[in-house]
This record gives structure tokens, C-alpha cells and sequence, in this order.
């Protein structure tokens, strides 16, 4: 098994909280070591790509929490608090370790689970191969509830019985609770460079000439974005994430695809689910979604994340909260 898959947890769980300037440079050295690129021919948009796709993958897994800012001295990378999160599995119950990690956790795991019975099965598992740095999947099987609640307790670290994707999801926000919140005006829109979001090919275009778009800025002068979105010539500044899924909810248009016999969802790469509704599907397995190029059922749409073990009341009730209705394929 591969130990750098571990190192960035490890350095973000030692400090609890990193800049972002320390957790790019950290993040970029472990890279070049792990892919054995020298620094100097990095692909500095495939390593940036990459790094993106680790964030979100920490995020939704559990172990950390990030806050960005248009400042980026004042973007962090949190490690979040150990615990163990029990999974929403038919059969004998399950939890994955979850939070901040040392070295020496998962052997304390394995200990902790030997000193209530040796019929605990502990599971350690890399993500998938295209997740580089990603750290492992360490899911604990007991037979009863109340052995994972004697193991968090001997580790004294927290466990919930109530599955998290559950409790994640009836928190979460709805796309119409999101869109209420918004303050619309009618001040002219920017003069700045920008690209609209095309609701088929889901992709940022040129221009569109659709009643309701969402358009992303680029700051003349500083290196960042900004996303407004528009309807009868009123704008709103608005979250990426739950933007696309407003100007889909409002096109009917239906992107979220699931495999009820796989207990599979599938999720369009290019219109990521907000943090919420992402961390709950990954917290049904564990595993950081993985992915595809493209699916028959869409070929218009470039790319698809998948998520595992996805019972079927969490598909449809995610589908619900972005104003979706799932399309059902196998």
C-alpha cells in the first residue's frame, strides 16, 4: 500500500489548520513524488486539476474542511475531528474512520477493535487508483451498534448511530431554500470577461442566448472568478455548484443518473453537487467517487462521478433537493 496516499492527511491532522499557500506547495511536492515528475516539467493545469479533485474528495470523505476566500492569505484548510461514521449498509453494521489521522490511528483502530471482540472485522482499502492522495478507506464491521460505540469510546473519539448521509441530507438545503436567500438586482452586468453555462453540453461557452443563464466573471486584474446568475435582465451573485442545478431546475433539465441494481449514482463532472449533498453520498460507502468519460445514456455530457452503495430513498431525496428527477438506468 502506498504511504503517500496518507502524507497530506497527516500533515493537515498535525497542524489542524494550514494556509492555503501551505497546503498548495505541500500538496504539489507530494505530487511531483508521487507521480515522480520533477518539479520544473509539472503540467501546472493538470496538477492544478488534481489538486481540485482532492479538495473535494477530503471534503466529502470527511477528513477535512476548507474556507476560501477572495483573500487567499485568508484560505484554510481545516483537518476535521476523528470519528467513526456509521455507513447507511443493510446487515451488520458498519463505520469508517473519518477526520484528522496520525500514523499510528489505524493501528489504535485495529487494537481498539481486538479489545472488544476478535470477531470485529477491520477493512483498510486504497481509493481509487486515480486518487492519488487520497488517504485509505478504514471501515470497521461489528455485530451490534453498541461494539462500534465501545470502540469509538476506547479510542474516545466520537460515533453517531444515526448514519451521517441521513443526517446530512435532512440538514442540507433545497435548491428553492438556496434561491430564496438570494438578493436579485438590477444593476447592468459586468463589463469583465466571461463564460456562460450551457444547460445540454454542461460545459462554460462563449455566449447563450437562454432566458436564464449563469455566467462566470474573471477579475481584470486579480486571479479570480466570480458567478452571477440572470434572469429577465435581473442578476444575482450566486454559489457555482447550486447555480448550475437552478438554471437545470428551471430548464427541466434531468442530469443525475441511477442504477438501482448497482445501487450506483451517477453524477455529471461538470456540475458538482454542493458540499452538503456530496459529502452524504460519499459517506453512504466511503470511497471518494470515481471517474468516468462519459455514460451512453449522455453523451452530450463529458465526464461522470460515481458514487458507490447509494441506497435508493438517498438517490431520490438527493434528486430532490436540486429540483431533479432521477433517471433511471442501468
Amino acid at each position: 500500500m502506498s504511504e503517500t496516499s496518507e502524507k497530506l492527511l497527516y500533515i493537515i491532522s498535525a497542524k489542524k489548520e494550514v494556509t492555503w499557500l501551505s497546503f498548495k506547495e505541500t500538496f504539489d511536492y507530494l505530487y511531483n513524488v508521487e507521480t515522480g515528475v520533477r518539479e520544473e516539467n509539472t503540467d501546472k493545469d493538470g496538477i492544478k486539476n488534481k489538486r481540485f479533485q482532492v479538495i473535494r474528495a477530503l471534503d466529502s470523505l470527511g477528513h477535512c474542511d476548507f474556507n476560501f476566500s477572495d483573500d487567499s492569505s485568508k484560505s484554510k484548510a481545516y483537518a476535521a475531528p476523528p470519528l467513526l461514521v456509521r455507513l447507511p449498509s443493510a446487515g451488520f453494521p458498519q463505520a469508517i474512520l473519518a477526520g484528522a489521522r496520525s500514523p499510528t490511528t489505524i493501528q489504535q483502530l485495529s487494537d481498539a477493535c481486538q479489545s472488544v471482540g476478535n470477531h470485529i472485522n477491520v477493512e483498510i482499502q486504497e481509493q481509487a487508483s486515480e486518487l492519488g492522495l487520497i488517504p485509505k478507506r478504514v471501515a470497521v464491521q461489528a455485530e451490534d451498534v453498541r461494539e462500534l460505540q465501545a470502540i469509538a469510546s476506547s479510542l474516545s473519539i466520537p460515533f453517531i448511530e444515526t448514519p451521517s448521509a441521513w443526517s446530512l441530507l435532512h440538514f442540507a438545503a433545497s435548491i428553492d431554500d438556496y434561491l430564496a436567500t438570494l438578493k436579485w438586482s438590477n444593476d447592468p452586468e459586468l463589463k469583465w470577461k466571461h463564460q456562460t453555462f450551457h444547460p445540454i453540453s454542461l460545459q462554460f461557452i462563449e455566449e447563450t442566448d437562454a432566458n436564464i443563464r449563469i455566467s462566470r466573471y474573471s477579475h481584470p486584474s486579480r486571479n479570480t472568478k466570480i458567478c452571477y446568475l440572470w434572469q429577465d435582465e435581473r442578476g444575482t451573485e450566486i454559489d457555482l455548484d447550486w447555480g448550475r442545478y437552478a438554471v437545470l431546475k428551471a430548464l427541466r433539465r434531468n442530469v443525475l443518473i441511477y442504477d438501482k441494481r448497482r445501487f450506483t449514482m451517477a453524477v455529471p463532472a461538470s456540475a458538482n453537487l454542493p458540499r452538503l449533498l456530496e459529502r452524504a453520498l460519499t459517506l453512504c460507502s466511503g470511497y471518494a467517487a470515481t471517474y468516468v468519460k462519459k455514460l451512453p445514456h449522455e453523451p452530450q455530457i463529458k465526464g461522470f462521478k460515481l458514487f458507490s452503495a447509494i441506497p435508493p430513498q438517498i438517490a431520490e431525496m438527493t434528486a430532490a433537493k436540486l429540483g431533479q428527477t432521477l433517471l433511471h438506468q442501468s
